[in-house]
């Protein structure tokens, strides 16, 4: 039996959710984290993928990070330098793109596809140890929206050769929106879908109307993500040190390795505490350092770079001609609340959706979509360019003395309605008709017992190509 997932894979890290009993939930590795850091290393003559490339001694690994700019087609000179001054194995790109990686016992070449490979066969051990039945893992990806569909295609193989049965490749907006349902909403809505990553940033408008979804306006930072943030953090516990011991973390680079991949999970604790403990053993020529960071001091330390961080949001807010009623907060760096008050500032009167950790909103919303797949017929998803048949005029429902817009012109198939039905509680048969305008003649009747069914029932209607399913429940 097939079992349906979802992954987002980005810059920094990469999430795995899972679509189980009509509900998404996001899966833990092996070290109890629901995050894997997207970090592959080369140490000794043994690869590490996670949490162990991203721990321990790095001076004797081999380390590459930021691999997904690199999956890109399009990728730039910017993002070429980005991959190669924060990883330490080498990046050529002559003929062919290529990692050189070496160690003290081995070197090695590989290529980013190579890489990707390495983290989804990660998430494949993972998601292949919460199945109880052996079956296909079938998987929906999501990727950014500016990214062609080479590009996509590339993600797909990698997912592939590391065993996944990948179904559909969404863009990230779209899987936000669907991690909260907003497709399943009776009326027309703009949403503010706001993403911060770990060196990215993007910002879209997405119209959503009977379950379709449409980016109205889009704008995408490759320079500006969380890593700003925990660079500051760890500019400043470098300057307490300095003040203290006289002793310049600046002046080694392995000294600063160790104070970002500290001042990182620093950043993620105040996220959701008021305080955090910093304890970095052997700092500077054998020194430790030891000290609490509040959230207050962290929340001062970056609120000059508060402005540069909305700034896509309120350009794309200010280019969009509509009301928006609801915003979407995603990327990890987005569980910061200074942050998240800055972006729902800029609409005070929209809904902030925020019940889903922003690091895993993309991948549940994957897993919902893969979950949905497999629940319908059997479509081609390949195709960019498909045909398909709205509803050509609105249909009513009439029960008792009751008349319901059931679906409006425009609904497009395989679209549901659910109502709740009043009736009395010794009521036994009740007869639904459908009509395409009240006062016409019915099209279609169906009669159901609800003798047995607890008062007040719920009626679902689904819009089929042919005909409108009615079910009781």
């Amino acid at each position: 039996m097939a079992t349906a997932y979802g992954i987002h894979l980005g810059n920094s890290s990469g999430s795995l959710a899972v679509f189980a009993n009509g509900a998404a939930s996001v899966l833990a590795n092996d070290a109890g984290d629901r995050v894997t850091p997207a970090i592959v290393a080369l140490n000794g003559v043994e690869w590490e993928i996670g949490l162990p490339a991203k721990s321990g001694q790095a001076s004797s690994k081999s380390i590459i990070k930021h691999n997904k700019r690199l999956m890109n087609n399009d990728f730039s000179e910017d993002d070429l330098s980005y991959v190669e001054s924060s990883s330490s194995c080498r990046v050529q790109n002559d003929d062919k793109l290529v990692y050189e990686f070496e160690t003290s016992e081995t070197k090695l070449y590989s290529n980013p596809d190579n890489i990707a490979t390495k983290i989804y066969a990660k998430l494949y051990t993972i998601a292949s140890h919460s199945v109880q039945n052996e079956g296909d893992l079938k998987l929906v990806l999501a990727a950014p929206l500016n990214w062609s569909s080479a590009s996509r295609e590339r993600l797909v193989k990698c997912a592939e050769l590391a065993g996944f049965d990948v179904l559909q490749v969404i863009s990230e907006p779209a899987a936000a929106l669907l991690a909260y349902n907003i497709e399943d909403l009776c009326e027309d809505v703009n949403v503010l879908v706001y993403r911060l990553g770990g060196s990215t940033c993007a910002a879209s408008v997405v119209k959503v109307s009977s379950g379709f979804m449409s980016v109205e306006k889009n704008i995408f930072k490759a320079d500006l993500g969380g890593q700003c943030l925990t660079k500051d953090l760890a500019d400043y516990i470098a300057q307490e040190f300095r003040q203290k011991w006289k002793l310049d973390p600046h002046e080694s680079r392995r000294a600063m390795s160790k104070l970002l991949h500290h001042a990182d999970n620093c950043k993620h604790v105040l996220s959701t505490l008021n305080s955090a403990h910093v304890f970095i053993e052997s700092l500077v020529d054998g020194v430790d350092w030891s000290q609490n960071v509040t959230r207050a001091r962290f929340e001062n330390i970056i609120s000059s770079k508060i402005s540069s961080y909305i700034e896509p949001a309120k350009k794309v807010i200010e280019s969009f001609d509509g009301k928006i009623t609801k915003i979407v907060l995603c990327g990890g760096s987005m569980k910061i609340p200074k942050l998240q008050s800055a972006i729902a500032s800029l609409l005070p009167e929209a809904e902030v959706l925020s019940g889903i950790n922003p690091d895993e909103v993309i991948a549940v919303g994957c897993a919902k979509q893969a979950g949905m797949i497999l629940d319908l017929p059997e479509l081609s998803l390949t195709d960019t360019s498909t045909e398909i048949e709205f509803l050509g005029k609105d249909i009513y429902l009439k029960y008792l003395d009751q008349t319901v817009k059931l679906f409006k012109e425009g609904t497009p198939p395989f679209a549901q309605n659910v109502c709740n039905i009043e009736v009395e509680k010794d009521a036994r048969d009740v007869s639904f008709t459908l009509h395409d305008n009240p006062d016409n003649e019915k099209f279609a009747e169906e009669v159901f017992n609800v003798e047995s069914l607890s008062k007040p029932f719920k009626l679902k209607a689904t819009l089929q190509p042919a005909n409108i399913l009615l079910q009781v429940e």
